[in-house]
Parts: C-alpha cells; structure tokens; sequence
C-alpha cells in the first residue's frame, strides 16, 4: 500500500527528459542542474518550512551536503530573508533555490514534500523518493549511481 502511494505520489516526476533547473541559491550563488551533472550525480531536495516530515529529512541532507553534490528547492516558504533566517537558526547550510510560487517545484511534478529526487551524471533521474527516508538509505542510493 505504502509503495502505491509512493508511485501515484511521483506519477509526475520527469524520468527521461529533465525540465532545466537553475537561478540564484538564496546566498547569492547561480546554479544550473546541467552543469551539476557533469560532475556527478546530484541529489535535489524538494521541502518546505511548514513540513513537518522535512524536519527529520533536512538533516539528513544537510549532512550528505558536505560530501555530495546537493541542490535543494523550498517550495512556497516564504522571502529569501525569510528562508536564510529559518536554515541559520537550524544551523543547515545546503545550497537552496526559493520556489515562492512552486513554479520549479510544478515543472518537476513535484506534488508532496519532501520530495528527493537524485540525476545521474548523464542528466538522468535515477532515484526518487517521497517522504521520509534514512541517511543511509540516500547515502546507498547516491552511491549507486555512476
């Protein structure tokens, strides 16, 4: 039951050709998905402030961030002042991508936070996981991938 939630849950999610990802993180750094790639696999996170399931993931990635590459979307959670505030004072320095109208999100198909979806480094969707997951769990995932 659970895995046929998962699927309807993602039923949305490109799996071959990638709308483009890219803007201006909220600390002022330009990101493009295509470029990320080229280096390896990249683990995008798809999360809000008000989500509660995203208060046990946000960690999870926040540590994965300093050995991986890591591009994250916030979806309708405010200004960028706003967001830096919230990630300073949970001590979370992953790159992120402000999303107030869920336009980045919508194109993904993103339906559900948090939504984790992880390209390989042809620009492919490998993984994708919605709700909550384990460290090792994304840890074994981006392993896997190239």
């Amino acid at each position: 039951m659970v895995t046929a939630v998962g699927l309807y849950q993602q039923r949305d999610i490109p799996r071959d050709r990638l709308p483009p990802l890219m803007g201006t993180t909220i600390s002022g750094e330009a990101v493009d998905l295509a470029g990320l790639t080229e280096r390896g696999p990249v683990l995008l996170y798809f999360w809000a402030t008000w989500c509660g399931y995203c208060r046990i993931v946000s960690p999870m990635v926040d540590e994965l961030a300093s050995e991986n590459q890591i591009l994250t979307v916030a979806l309708q959670s405010g200004s960028d002042a706003e967001l830096e505030q919230y990630l300073g004072g949970k001590s979370w320095s992953f790159p992120t991508l402000n999303d107030p109208v869920g336009s980045l999100s919508g194109s993904w198909g993103v339906r559900v936070t948090p939504t984790i979806v992880i390209v390989d480094s042809d620009g492919e969707v490998a993984w994708v996981t919605s709700g909550t997951t384990s460290k090792w769990g994304l840890k074994l995932r981006l392993a896997l991938t190239n």
